[in-house]
């Protein structure tokens, strides 16, 4: 049907060349669409695939059978014999991902019914991934994920444009937040920040705007409220959640939150007007003594508003993580002045990201299976890993380590599909789903980092593999000694 010249056309430009004969309901294409689909598409009866089609993203999936529908069946006055359509969607590639094409067809009509078509399919995975980086990029904080300073403003005007409906603003920032930085460094102070920021994930709603507008500094809007006393209840939650005391060498920082909130359409109907009043009304829980919430009132001094400034923060992110966990975790435990601190910082961010119930490091005395708890953190009315993590289960873990091309691994995606002596002992548990990366010396296994799911089956992802590898790399080449003098020195009854 197509002239190598011009496959070769097309080929160069990444395309797939195709051509329906609609009538006889016969589907030609060239070798190029296969490498693009990584499916063989039926030359044949093609009509009740494509009304299924179960190659396309459930998302796109009722779009595209409405255009093909409207396509195939539709009888138009039309006096053009051809028209062109275009029509971007998702397809379900052989290796299980789905990646973006683009489709675009001249459709041939005799008496405004359609014969044939003939078109092109090109992957613009590539363009639409980029276009994604980019808008998120505008949209989004780098360091803590949240909507940006410039963002905010435009989520929260779109909101509070409707009268009808009550919703509230709360300006938030970290009380005492420069003598974290100070006594225990800037790397402390971001993950302190990153926190935060996970807090406010678990305390608010989906549909909720959270956005960090700099420095310690975060905005809140609450939509579609029912009561001024839902907001206060609210942020008495959150406050118990940040409210924290941070030990260094005999010196005690001590960390909560101060909140203001100004109500829409009560206290204003425009972001500028109801931030500034949420601005005064956390002036005054500052003047109060911190730790508490003031809703703006009439006669609030409303001083004329300061960014924090963003000196006092590093460039790190937790994304930059995301993409360099080994040189993330690195920085940030060396960089700090309490390592033990800068670990027990990095399982309480990990767990509240990767939203597990259990993050821990277990070191493995002279290598058996009796578990010596260096770190963990909790997340919910759960047992601490020392109370779980028990020689007996120590046992089933260590049964199921393999070595992967990233590490060896431990892991299960649902304990209750295991049999016999290991399903028990990880439902006695409550274990649902676990995943553990071994801290190895040589050949010796010496220890552990680990996730625990306490409520449901899970597939692990790439993400949380890369991170439990650097963690457990950092801890092998660096940690385990540094630490162990750490703690002998606070405690000195911690003796192996």
């Amino acid at each position: 049907m197509f002239s190598d010249t011009y496959k070769l056309a097309v080929s160069l430009n990444n395309m797939a060349v195709f051509e329906w004969d609609i009538i006889n309901d016969k589907l030609d294409y060239d070798e190029k669409m296969t490498q693009i689909i990584q499916h063989e598409l039926p030359r044949e009866n093609l009509k009740k695939h494509l009304m299924k089609a179960r190659l396309v993203h459930p998302e796109n999936r009722i779009e595209f059978q409405n255009h093909m529908n409207r396509l195939l069946n539709m009888k138009t006055q039309r006096t053009a014999p051809f028209q062109d359509y275009e029509l971007e969607f998702k397809v379900y590639t052989r290796k299980r991902y789905f990646v973006w094409v683009k489709m675009q067809y001249r459709a041939e009509f005799v008496d405004g019914v359609a014969q044939k078509i003939t078109g092109f399919i090109r992957n613009i995975d590539h363009v639409r991934k980029r276009e994604a980086q980019l808008k998120e990029v505008m949209e989004r904080d780098a360091m803590t994920g949240l909507y940006s300073k410039t963002h905010t403003p435009y989520l929260v005007n779109q909101v509070v444009a409707d009268n009808s409906k009550m919703n509230a603003i709360l300006v938030l920032d970290l009380d005492n937040f420069k003598s974290v930085n100070d006594k225990l460094g800037h790397l402390i102070g971001d993950a302190v920040i990153m926190d935060m920021a996970m807090n406010l994930r678990t305390t608010f709603r989906k549909t909720d705007i959270l956005g960090h507008i700099g420095g310690d500094e975060f905005v809140v809007m609450m939509n579609d409220i029912k009561s001024p006393e839902i907001v206060v209840k609210k942020c008495s939650q959150l406050r118990d959640t940040l409210r924290k005391v941070y030990t260094h060498e005999d010196e005690e920082v001590s960390v909560s939150a101060s909140i203001g909130i100004a109500i829409s359409p009560e206290h204003g109907s425009n972001y500028d007007l109801l931030f500034s009043r949420a601005d005064a009304a956390l002036a005054e829980s500052k003047r109060q003594g911190k730790d508490t919430e003031t809703i703006y009132r009439d006669g609030l001094e409303n001083p004329e508003h300061q960014t924090a400034d963003n000196s006092e923060l590093p460039t790190q992110s937790f994304r930059k993580m995301l993409l360099n966990p080994m040189e993330y975790i690195f920085q940030m435990v060396f960089h700090s002045k309490d390592t033990s601190l800068a670990v027990q910082l990095l399982l309480q961010i990990f767990a509240k990201y990767f939203k597990v119930h259990r993050a821990y490091v277990i070191w493995h005395i002279d290598g058996h299976y009796w578990p010596k708890i260096l770190f963990d953190y909790v997340r919910g009315d759960f047992k601490g890993t020392e109370l779980t993590h028990d020689p007996m289960l120590r046992l089933q873990i260590r049964k199921r380590y393999r070595n992967t091309k990233l590490g060896r691994f431990s892991e299960c995606s649902d304990t209750s599909k295991l049999i016999g002596r290991a399903q028990q002992e990880f439902e006695r548990r409550n274990i649902k789903s676990y995943i553990e990366c071994a801290v190895m010396d040589g050949e010796n296994f010496i220890g552990c980092v680990g996730f625990d799911d306490c409520k449901k089956s899970r597939t692990w992802s790439k993400e949380e593999h890369e991170v439990l590898f650097a963690f457990s790399e950092i801890m092998r080449r660096f940690l385990f000694g540094q630490i162990y003098f750490e703690m002998k020195k606070r405690n000195g009854r911690w003796i192996l």
